[in-house]
């Protein structure tokens, strides 16, 4: 289906007339404009794009099909003059829709009402476009870890080891980092979220690396824990359980699957041994043009996951004073099973 028949049906199904656009990845995603000031607005027989004196004559180039818009920063106004010239009385916008926002347009417009919409779903399943440059983030984000892997020795620190990863990952395409990237090393792995500190690796540690690149807008994200010389018995076991908890998901995932069963599965291969009350964060998300997305494999997430949809599936077990390890691939799923778009070896690694 074309994106344009997508967004018809989503305004007809959510009983709307025209659909405000402000979030900077739904402008790019629909009209393909990059620019940073962007609003769309979208109708049942035009679509317009709105920006500053800045870029106009870009988005001209760049939003084919949409009548470009100088708002000249008096947004509300220009909306609301369109709103009147297409009949327009029930607008979608996105959340957050701030109340101060919702005055501004208000104000300018009477007997229009505003509707949040979940403008977002229509991102969930990806076009093989998509998913090819999702998959070229993965490429590059291994490739970067690959030559970060000689540098993980005791005496440098979780900074250092951030600034060799981040730039090899520039170095080999990457327009940026996906979120700030996690080196987290011996005790400081029991954090999830543990980002680079002026940590000394030592012998013995395990060290957990949480970090993705960019490719047209589009994310990786990928975790790997590596072992730093010789590590405890239950170092290793807590690795071995992760691992095992990785293949058994990715082993069962496919289309069809609900995202909360698939959370709960995870749980429950932890639970036998006894490591599920140290797995404190959903199973995945998805990505996309945001590292975060719907849906995600957590007990409250209901979705069933369908053909096209990408999802991480990260397990992790944390536990203080001991460590951490988490191991994490991004993946598509498919009719019969998943494709693993992250394929830097997940199996144990010393150096």
């Amino acid at each position: 289906m074309l994106l344009k028949d997508r967004i018809f049906d989503f305004m007809k199904d959510s009983g709307l007339d025209a659909v405000f656009v402000q979030k900077n990845e739904n402008c790019y995603y629909i009209s393909r404009f990059t620019g940073s000031d962007s609003f769309l607005f979208l109708t049942k027989d035009a679509d317009y794009l709105l920006t500053d004196s800045r870029y106009t004559e870009q988005a001209k180039q760049e939003a084919v099909g949409f009548e470009v818009i100088n708002h000249a920063g008096k947004l509300p106004s220009v909306i609301a003059e369109l709103a009147q010239k297409h009949k327009v009385k029930r607008i979608g916008v996105e959340s957050p829709f701030s109340y101060s926002a919702y005055l501004s347009f208000s104000a300018v417009m009477d007997n229009v009402e505003f509707k949040v919409c979940a403008l977002d779903n229509i991102r969930q399943i990806k076009t093989q476009e998509e998913l090819k440059c999702i998959a070229e983030a993965c490429r590059i984000s291994d490739e970067g870890f690959k030559k970060t892997i000689p540098y993980i020795k005791p005496g440098v620190t979780e900074r250092e080891l951030m600034a060799v990863l981040e730039s090899s990952m520039l170095l080999e395409g990457s327009e940026g980092k996906s979120f700030d990237t996690i080196v987290a090393s011996g005790y400081r792995g029991a954090y999830p979220h543990g980002t680079a500190t002026d940590k000394v690796i030592e012998s013995g540690d395990l060290i957990t690396f949480d970090f993705g690149a960019i490719y047209k807008g589009y994310h990786s994200d990928i975790t790997r824990t590596v072992a730093v010389g010789e590590i405890s018995d239950q170092q290793q076991f807590m690795y071995d359980k992760v691992l095992g908890c990785v293949e058994y998901i990715e082993g069962l995932l496919k289309a069809g699957e609900t995202a909360s069963d698939v959370d709960h599965l995870a749980r429950e291969y932890l639970k036998k041994f006894s490591l599920d009350s140290y797995f404190t964060h959903a199973l995945g998300h998805s990505v996309g043009l945001e590292i975060h997305e719907a849906p995600v494999l957590a007990p409250r997430d209901h979705s069933v996951l369908m053909v096209g949809m990408t999802e991480t599936v990260e397990p992790g077990v944390y536990i203080p004073g001991v460590g951490g390890v988490r191991i994490e691939d991004t993946v598509t799923i498919e009719k019969d099973g998943i494709s693993v778009l992250t394929k830097f070896p997940k199996k144990f690694l010393r150096v």
